[in-house]
């Protein structure tokens, strides 16, 4: 491609993002490498007010500061003010857990704000290209990602009170280059480019050439597919901002982050609002994204149109229950209290007891299973439990204030001391009869009763659990 035509794709860009060359003070991050140098250029031809930031990670040793020196003579040569900031990279991904990968990057988005906000500039330019929304695009869809990470690298974005730009977003590798032999400019070459280890590389270097085989203008269809995929995820936002508005009945102070939401509204939103407003009450409450999994949406969207008094365990140890018409996300009564004995896992589990003033001590068999239909047996001591949780969150227990049963089909509520009294239980045994129990939800009152939020039905979890030295 002739000259005009890459700087012609970059003013537009520029023009795109509003930003006007003259006088125009932009940070641009520079490796070395072809595309970093061909946006430095191009930027400083267009009358942009560029400097350089040029970061060390401290992984490929002499070459690594063959491309520092490099950055330094080519800017020198253009007169351009050079930021040169040494990192270490492999420790930063020891210490939080990181791939080498992920933590270089991290590094330099840090060196970008520091650098930037030091020098009083409010715009940082990266020279991302088409071929790596390509691979962007590619590896979030592979991943999982949902509409927002098809939408790949966004060609501006604000971080941290800085514009992050990429000028060179809509330009192909081999424009790139073939504009910097036309100018007879030289650029460096990192060798980890071609790890197939790395997945983006393997991506690079394996699948995209098979789909240019397929159709040479795949890269830049993909880069199409993610544009459009951005403005529906920009439409959705707003949808899902509208939602947020009318569904959130309550949200908890700053400490507690507990939320309540309407789970009529919730339930005639289309899925995958409802599924985003899920997501959002669920990293609003934990006050991360990191954990939650599809999975974890997929447990409240149970509760959402499942019956009242089922409940589900998320990340930082937040509990959903459904209740008559609500969806609550709370911190309240998940832990275990004193005397507790959690039966989360399958197995045999002892609890002591003093009935009728005799010292004994009860054991459950606990076994986690699917129902596959037909009658369920009725023993006075082995019953089958439905439970509705992303991690099994029953206790075996004595009964605490708040306790209640589900008494009738249509999910309504008795107190579990009204109960005892209708079942002339002793007030002095009331406090010593064990009970099987997620949250305050009592599922079976052992020697009696079952709730009616605990009947199992064909193809869903259930526990069955087999009781012991309480008969």
């Amino acid at each position: 491609m002739r000259e005009q035509g890459i700087t012609e794709l970059v003013r537009q860009s520029m023009e795109s993002f509003g930003l006007e060359g003259s006088g125009t003070r932009i940070l641009a991050g520079v490796s070395g490498g072809a595309d970093s140098v061909c946006m430095l250029l191009v930027l400083k031809e267009l009358g942009y007010e560029v400097s350089a930031v040029h970061v060390e990670h401290g992984i490929r040793g002499e070459e690594s500061i063959e491309d520092c020196a490099y950055v330094r003579s080519l800017c020198d040569a253009y007169r351009v003010p050079l930021h040169v900031v040494q990192v270490d990279a492999p420790a930063a991904a020891r210490e939080c857990s990181m791939t080498l990968e992920e933590a270089a990057r991290c590094e330099r988005r840090r060196v970008f704000r520091e650098t930037a906000g030091r020098e009083g500039i409010r715009i940082v330019a990266t020279a991302h290209h088409r071929m790596d929304q390509a691979e962007t695009v590619l590896w979030n869809l592979i991943r999982g990602s949902s509409v927002g990470g098809l939408g790949g690298i966004r060609p501006a974005r604000r971080e941290d009170g800085l514009l992050f730009i990429r000028p060179l977003l809509e330009c192909g590798k081999e424009q790139i280059e073939g504009w910097l032999r036309q100018k007879g400019i030289s650029w460096r070459t990192d060798r980890t480019n071609y790890d197939t280890r790395i997945t983006r590389n393997a991506i690079r270097l394996k699948v995209m050439p098979l789909l240019e085989e397929l159709n040479p203008l795949a890269a830049e269809h993909i880069t199409q597919a993610a544009s459009d995929f951005r403005q529906v995820e920009e439409w959705l936002v707003q949808e899902e901002n509208d939602l947020w508005a009318r569904v959130i009945l309550e949200e908890g102070d700053k400490e507690s982050k507990d939320l309540t939401a309407d789970r009529v509204l919730l339930g005639a939103a289309p899925g995958i609002l409802r599924g985003r407003i899920l997501r959002r009450m669920i990293g609003r409450c934990t006050g991360s994204m990191k954990d939650i999994g599809r999975a974890h949406v997929d447990a409240l969207d149970r509760l959402v149109s499942g019956p009242n008094g089922r409940m589900a365990s998320l990340p930082g140890g937040f509990t959903a229950f459904s209740e008559e018409g609500i969806l609550r996300l709370t911190r309240q009564k998940e832990e275990p209290g004193a005397g507790d004995c959690p039966i989360g896992k399958g197995g045999v589990y002892s609890f002591p007891r003093v009935p009728d003033g005799r010292q004994g001590e009860m054991t459950a068999e606990v076994s986690y299973l699917t129902w596959q239909g037909g009658e369920v047996p009725k023993k006075k001591y082995t019953k089958y439990l439905a439970y509705d949780t992303m991690a099994p969150c029953l206790v075996l227990r004595t009964r605490r204030p708040g306790d209640y049963l589900m008494v009738n089909a249509a999910h309504g509520r008795r107190k579990l001391k009204d109960y005892l009294i209708d079942e002339k239980v002793p007030r002095l045994m009331r406090d010593s009869i064990p009970l099987i129990a997620q949250g305050s939800h009592v599922l079976w009152v052992i020697g009696k009763r079952i709730s009616e939020g605990a009947k199992v039905r064909e193809g869903t979890e259930c526990v069955r659990i087999t009781v012991s030295g309480f008969q």
